[in-house]
This record gives C-alpha cells, structure tokens and sequence, in this order.
C-alpha cells in the first residue's frame, strides 16, 4: 500500500509546524486528514486552507481521544504531537515540569500508539509514523526528561512493529534534528532565545519532514521504512567532551 491506497489520515500536533506542513502534504496527495490539536483557531484557518477536518482536543483527554479514533478509523496516523519545557539539569526540574513533558510525549502518544494499532490490526490496514527526535537517538545534556519521553516513544514503536507482526501495518519512526519550528519559544517562553536557536544556524524547515513522511508513506506495500534520522547538514549528534581535571 503506497500513500495513494489510502484514503484518511489523522495528524496529531496538527495547528502549526511540522504537523500542519503534513496536513497541507497529504491535502495535496488527495487524502482526507483530520488536523487534532488543541489551538481550535489554528485549526480552523488550516482546514480553509487545505479543506482539512479539524479536531480540537486535548490528547490527555484519553475517553475523547479513543472516540475520534473508533469513528475515524483512519489509514494513516501520524503521531506528532510533543511539548517541552526550558532545558536544565533534572534536579532542577520541577514536578510539574517533568510531568508535562512525559504526559504529552510519551503517555498521550502512547494511547495514540494504543487506539490506532487496534483499529489498523482488525482491519489489517495501515501505516503510523512516530515524530520522535534526534533527542531518541543521542544524548543531550540538559534534556534528560524530553530524551528519555522520546526514547520510550522510540522503543514503544519498535515493539508495536514486533506485536504487528503478520499484519499490513507499517510502523515508521522520523527522527527530526533542529527544526525551525514554534516549539522552542513555546517551552521556554523565551522568544529572543528561540530567534537565535533558530538564526544562528541553517536548521531544517518543517516542510523537510512533511516530506520526509511523504517518502515514507510512498514506499512499495512490501516495503516499511524503520527510521529516518533526518538532520540540518551542518548538525551532528555525539562527539567527545573532557571536562578538565582541575576542574
């Protein structure tokens, strides 16, 4: 099954960035897309747009999201949605903070996970793509709760592929690098520091990973796609650091 044998998509983290250039993608590849998030007004200036569906909802409201996903039972889901708070070390860290970062990024895709790979399954049709990050594959200091949350998304993925074993169901995973998006000054609050974060190097747009999606989702019937770690040129993950002896 390749993007043009479905018909219906959700996107998830659908009012700006990353998730409204997939909305606009697959608008453009004829599929029908429901755009959830909670920001109603970009939603519906997205669904003039492109003539999207648009779905405001809090993922954490779990009863209301298995509902939209039983009724909608869509071909493709792309599991998108993520929150961050400004970086520091996990001791100084507060509860709250800690808690939403887990609750949007791992528990909330979770239940997305859980709802979509029910419905695929008994139909034994269809295609999730997990947003993770660079942040599931390196470690960044200063991040711990976000890596972690991205991670656990990333192994939680790879186990459903596992659990979807014999079915047509394909399970893909894009791990974006930097991405000029509305994510940084969201978290932090912080617009001079989201400006530099994203002006003082060439990041990738958020019109790059729609497309990476976009290749995803094309690929042969008998063909799933894993990961794609799709990075700026100019960002590397890892590397050394020696902090001196003397302290």
């Amino acid at each position: 099954m390749t993007i043009s044998d479905y018909r219906s998509a959700l996107v998830t983290g659908a009012s700006a960035g990353i998730g409204a250039e997939v909305v606009r993608a697959l608008r453009a590849r004829g599929i029908a897309v429901t755009a959830l998030a909670r920001r109603a007004d970009r939603l519906d200036a997205l669904a003039e747009e492109t003539g999207c569906t648009p779905l405001a909802l809090d993922l954490m409201d779990t009863p209301a999201l298995e509902a939209a996903m039983a009724e909608l039972a869509p071909d493709i889901v792309v599991n998108n949605a993520g929150s961050g708070v400004p970086p520091g070390p996990l001791f100084e860290m507060t509860a709250e903070q800690v808690d939403r970062v887990l609750d949007i990024n791992l528990r909330a895709a979770t239940h997305v996970l859980r709802t979509a790979a029910k419905s695929m399954a008994a139909r034994d049709r269809g295609h999730i793509i997990n947003v993770t990050s660079l942040g599931a594959l390196a470690i960044f200091p200063n991040m711990s709760v976000y890596n972690a949350a991205k991670t656990g998304l990333r192994v939680l993925g790879q186990v459903l592929r596992n659990e979807l074993y014999g079915k047509h169901v394909r399970v893909s995973e894009i791990a974006p690098g930097r991405v000029a998006t509305e994510f940084l000054e969201q978290a932090t609050g912080d617009a001079e520091l989201a400006r530099k974060f994203y002006t003082e190097v060439e990041p990738l747009q958020a019109k790059d990973v729609a497309d990476a999606i976009i290749y995803v989702l094309d690929a042969p019937a008998h063909v799933n796609v894993n990961l794609i770690d799709i990075v700026p040129t100019l960002q590397v993950a890892g590397g050394l650091r020696f902090a001196s002896k003397d302290g």
